[in-house]
C-alpha cells in the first residue's frame, strides 16, 4: 500500500519513496484520484520511519537525516514544511479514530458518546458497576496491616490513629492504577515581535495524558481536553473489562481532575489518593510564605509532614492552628494551608502503612508518561506549537508507545480500542 506525495501521468513510472530508498513503479488510477499538484508517493515503511523521526527529533533535524540517508538530490529533498504537514495530517487522523472508537465504545455499553455520562434511563451491567473482590484475601490483609500500624507506631511520635479496617488498601492482583495529568508546551505566537501589535500573552498548548497500569501492564493515553481524555480513558477500561477491578486514581489535587472523576465515574466504586510529593510540595509553598525564619519554617514543616505521613489530618490542623503569632510571617497563607488540608482530607491517606507495605503513594508514572508523550519532544528551548501541532506528535507518540503503530499504518485500526463484543453482549 502508498500514499500519495507528486502527480503522476496515466501508467507511467514514477518515483516513490520506500525504506529502501526510492524507487520507481506504475500508479494505477485509482490511487491517482485524491493526488495535487507537487504531491509525491509514499510507502507505509517510508511513513514509519519519516513519524517514528518527527517523534523523536526536531523537523529540521528529522529533515537533514532523512536526506542524508536516503543520498536526495537537491531538487528532491524532504522539507521541514513538508514533515510537520505529514505529522499534523497523521496526527489528526489518529486523534479523529481514537475519538470514534471511543465514543462507538461508551454508546455500546450505556453511555452518552459526547458527555460519557451514563444515558438516562440506562441500567448499567454488574460486570461494569460491581468490583469482584476476594472476602478471604482482605480479611488476610487486615492483619498484616494491624502488625504494620503496630510497628510504625513502636518508632514514631506521632502514631497512626487508625485501625486496621479503617485503613483501605488494594488488592494488587486485582486493581487498576490510573493517574492523570496535564503538560503545557509553549504555544506558538500568532505574529512575530516584529509586528507592531505584538504582545507577549503566555500561554501554553495544554495536552492531558493518563497513566494506566494493572499488574504488569502499562498503557498511556493522551488528549485534548480533560474530558476528552476521561472518554477515551472510560472507553479503554470498558473495552478491556478494567472496571471488574479496584479503580484507583492518584493525581496532584487539580479541582479539575477530581471533579471528572466523581462526574464520570459515579456509577463505579473508586479511590482518589493525593500523591505525597505534591502534598509535601504545596505545604512547602505555603508554610515558606507563612513563617518567619529558615529554622522554624523547617521545624514547622517538618513536624505537620510527619502527622500526614501517617495520615493524621486532624493533628497537623491542630499543630498549625496552633503556631505562636509570633512565629507567623502572614496568617493569610498559614490559613490558606489549613484550608487547603480541609479540602483534600479524604485523599490524605496513611502513606506510611502503605509504604511499609509496598504499595504506591505516587503520581510518578504519570510524570514520566508526560515525558514520553510530549516534553521531550517539544519542551526545549526555542519551541513553540501550535494546538494541532503539539497534538498531532503526542497522538502519533501515542500509537508508538502502546506498540499500535504498525496496526494503524498498515490497517488503519486501533487495536486497544476494539471492544470485546462477547464482554458488552
Amino acid at each position: 500500500m502508498i500514499k500519495p506525495i507528486k502527480k503522476i501521468a496515466k501508467n507511467k513510472l514514477t518515483k516513490v519513496d520506500t525504506e529502501l530508498g526510492q524507487v520507481s513503479a506504475q500508479i494505477i488510477n485509482s490511487v491517482l484520484f485524491p493526488l495535487q499538484p507537487k504531491e509525491r508517493i509514499q510507502s507505509i515503511g517510508w511513513t514509519i520511519i519519516e513519524t517514528k523521526m518527527c517523534t523523536q527529533l526536531s523537523y529540521r533535524r528529522a529533515a537533514e537525516m532523512l536526506n542524508l540517508v536516503y543520498h536526495k538530490s537537491e531538487n528532491e529533498t524532504v522539507k521541514l514544511r513538508t514533515l510537520s504537514d505529514n505529522a499534523i495530517r497523521i496526527g489528526k487522523e489518529i486523534t479523529n479514530e481514537v475519538m470514534r472508537k471511543s465514543e462507538s465504545v461508551l454508546k455500546m455499553y450505556g453511555f452518552n458518546a459526547e458527555t460519557g455520562l451514563v444515558e438516562k434511563g440506562v441500567t448499567l451491567s454488574e460486570s461494569v458497576t460491581q468490583v469482584y473482590n476476594s472476602n478471604e484475601d482482605a480479611e488476610n490483609r487486615l492483619g498484616e496491616i494491624q502488625n504494620t500500624i503496630n510497628a510504625i507506631n513502636d518508632i514514631r511520635d506521632e502514631k497512626i490513629p487508625f485501625k486496621s479496617e479503617e485503613i483501605y488498601l488494594e488488592s494488587k492482583d486485582n486493581c487498576v492504577y490510573i493517574s492523570v495529568d496535564d503538560v503545557g508546551v509553549k504555544h506558538q505566537k500568532d505574529v512575530r515581535k516584529s509586528d507592531v501589535n505584538y504582545e507577549k500573552d503566555g500561554k501554553y498548548v495544554e495536552n492531558t495524558v493518563a497513566h494506566i497500569q494493572t499488574g504488569d501492564e502499562t498503557y498511556i493515553l493522551t488528549a485534548v481536553g480533560m474530558r476528552n481524555l476521561f472518554k477515551i480513558l472510560l472507553a479503554f477500561l470498558l473495552t478491556h473489562d478494567f472496571l471488574s477491578k479496584e479503580i484507583i486514581f492518584f493525581t496532584d489535587g487539580a479541582k479539575n481532575i477530581k471533579s471528572n472523576i466523581n462526574e464520570m465515574f459515579a456509577f463505579h466504586s473508586y479511590s482518589i489518593v493525593l500523591d505525597w510529593f505534591h502534598l509535601k510540595k504545596r505545604c512547602q509553598e505555603y508554610l515558606s510564605m507563612s513563617i518567619k525564619g529558615k529554622d522554624k519554617r523547617n521545624s514547622c514543616l517538618e513536624k505537620t509532614l510527619r502527622y500526614l505521613w501517617v495520615g493524621d489530618v486532624t493533628s497537623a490542623i491542630s499543630y498549625l492552628s496552633n503556631i505562636p503569632e509570633g512565629d507567623v510571617k502572614k496568617q493569610k497563607w498559614l490559613d490558606e494551608l489549613i484550608a487547603y488540608l480541609e479540602r483534600k482530607r479524604e485523599c490524605i491517606v496513611c502513606y506510611a502503612v502503605r509504604d511499609k507495605l509496598d504499595f504506591r503513594n505516587s503520581s510518578n508514572p504519570v510524570e514520566k508518561a508526560n515525558d514520553i508523550i510530549v516534553a521531550k519532544r517539544q519542551k526545549h528551548n526555542g519551541m513553540a506549537w501550535t494546538p494541532k501541532g503539539s497534538s498531532s506528535l503526542a497522538a502519533i507518540e501515542f500509537l508508538y508507545h502502546n506498540d499500535q503503530a504498525y496496526e494503524w499504518f498498515f490497517n488503519h485500526s486501533i487495536p486497544m480500542l476494539t471492544p470485546n463484543l462477547i464482554a458488552c453482549a
